[in-house]
């Protein structure tokens, strides 16, 4: 049967007249889509809600820090008075919306800082408003979402912004803080090893007792922690800095009845939530490294001691007993030691970290030594093709029993080692004696054609980890002319 294009030509026409008849209402975009439209803050607090489905995207739209986006609404908020402002925004979809807040005008934005948050926690933009000052805030998001909620509203100060607000800290104590409502004051202290982190609160520390204290941010990214020690803001004295994201604990000797100022700071664009815990700095477990571990009184022993602190702190100062009698003082720079005898050594460490907690560890270091020697290497000076001669090789021994083994062989033209034969002998230790190890060898006309004939002769230690102590005293050369039988016989 022959079908007809009519009725699929009249369905066509119907839709597209659907679509293009008067008065039918389109989804559109949010009022407040484009930057030129944003919608006013007039007063705060400030809470709105909104559809943001068909919320789209312009070319010239910022990247807020630096994260990609596929819509953007926005809102203009001009400070009546100079504050702390927050805007958390929110949404009932999977993923929360981006934050960032910018001044200037459309195509020369500069974002303000700190005042930016896509995936971080809270999610919140938090800045200091400046009376007269217009702020543009941007909503966004990489995923399409059905509504958005954003809340504009003031912020109190951190009560422990300034230093003479700094509250009160005992040990154990935890403590919690928001650095976005954080600031430096004219003429703060900066800390040494992180001089930009200006968002800073303080805790006060006077302690009843001498102890070791340690100040620890808990979280993987953590604040800069710096511990002065006075009672004036501008008469401070530094014991300890850590720098924001170090994940180490600021440690001090906390002096009774000395007053301590714990400064808590990051900057702008990484101050966060915290949270700090004080405590009591655990007691260290030093112990050392050998290398090599299995030395033998030919080798020069490394020794790397170590304070084996759970807060990371290394020695500053300590000294080394190597167990002989000998020490060496702990400078930061390798330690080594040679050991004149074998034997089992008991090498103590004792050690102090900068904060003063003081420990001592020891090792057992055996040092044993395994050394043989190839004392002769005696080949026949001349022979001739076809000749068996023998070959004899000694070993001497001075240091323990041992199971050697004598491996000869004989260099090609090409310099290559082919082996004649091997034996293994029972060495005993003993000044003055030598074990032979006998050989034989039938010269070949390849030895006539070279005329000359060059052995080596090689002796390994059975069953010795370590090896042999000295293994440039374990091989030997020798050599012999060879001829063929006529010149011999004429000879």
């Amino acid at each position: 049967m022959k079908l007809s294009a009519r009725p699929l030509l009249a369905g066509v026409a119907a839709l597209t007249a659907v679509l293009l008849a008067p008065g039918v209402a389109h989804a559109a975009p949010p009022s407040n889509d484009d930057f030129g439209s944003a919608t006013a803050v007039t007063a705060l607090p400030f809470t709105a809600s909104q559809d943001v489905t068909e919320s789209t995207k312009a070319a010239d739209d910022p990247t807020p820090c630096g994260t990609y986006t596929t819509w953007t609404v926005w809102y203009d908020y001009t400070a009546a008075a100079d504050a702390l402002v927050r805007v958390t925004p929110s949404s009932t979809g999977s993923a929360r919306p981006f934050v960032a807040v910018y001044t200037g005008d459309r195509g020369a934005l500069t974002q303000v800082p700190g005042a930016c948050a896509t995936w971080s926690y809270p999610g919140t933009a938090t800045f200091h408003a400046t009376a007269g000052t217009t702020y543009h805030v941007m909503l966004a998001q990489q995923y399409n979402q059905s509504d958005l909620t954003v809340g504009f509203t003031t912020v109190p100060p951190a009560q422990n912004d300034d230093f003479a607000a700094a509250a009160t800290a005992a040990v154990p104590g935890e403590y919690s803080g928001d650095l976005t409502v954080a600031s430096a004051e004219p003429g703060e202290v900066a800390p040494s090893c992180d001089p930009d982190a200006d968002r800073s609160v303080w805790f006060r520390f006077t302690p009843d007792r001498t102890r070791s204290v340690s100040a620890l941010a808990m979280f993987d990214w953590g604040p800069g922690i710096t511990v002065y020690r006075g009672t004036s803001a501008d008469s401070l004295s530094e014991v300890d800095c850590v720098a924001s994201g170090d994940r180490r604990a600021a440690v001090f000797t906390a002096v009774a009845g000395e007053t301590y100022q714990i400064r808590v700071a990051d900057d702008v664009d990484a101050a966060s939530l915290f949270d700090i815990r004080l405590e009591t700095a655990p007691p260290l477990a030093p112990f050392l490294n050998f290398y090599p571990n299995n030395p033998s009184v030919y080798t020069d022993v490394t020794l790397a001691p170590y304070s084996g602190d759970s807060l990371g702190r290394p020695f500053v100062s300590g000294e080394v007993r190597f167990g002989d009698g000998g020490s060496a003082p702990i400078t930061g720079a390798d330690i080594r030691h040679r050991y004149a005898a074998d034997g089992d050594y008991r090498v103590e460490v004792t050690g102090t970290t900068a904060d003063g907690r003081t420990g001592t560890g020891f090792d057992t270091l055996t040092v044993d030594t395994h050394d043989v020697a190839l004392s002769d290497f005696t080949v026949p000076a001349t022979a001739r093709v076809d000749q068996t001669k023998p070959i004899k090789v000694s070993v001497a021994n001075t240091r323990h029993d041992e199971t050697v083994t004598v491996t000869l062989y004989r260099l090609d033209e090409q310099g290559y080692n082919q082996e004649i034969g091997h034996l293994k002998q029972w060495v005993p230790a003993a000044a003055g004696r030598k074990v032979v190890f006998p050989f034989a060898y039938t010269y070949t006309a390849a030895d006539v054609a070279a005329g000359r004939t060059s052995f080596k002769v090689v002796a390994t230690i059975e069953n010795v980890y370590s090896g042999d102590a000295r293994p440039e005293d374990n091989q030997l050369l020798a050599s012999t002319t060879v001829r063929a039988k006529n010149a011999v016989a004429m000879s």
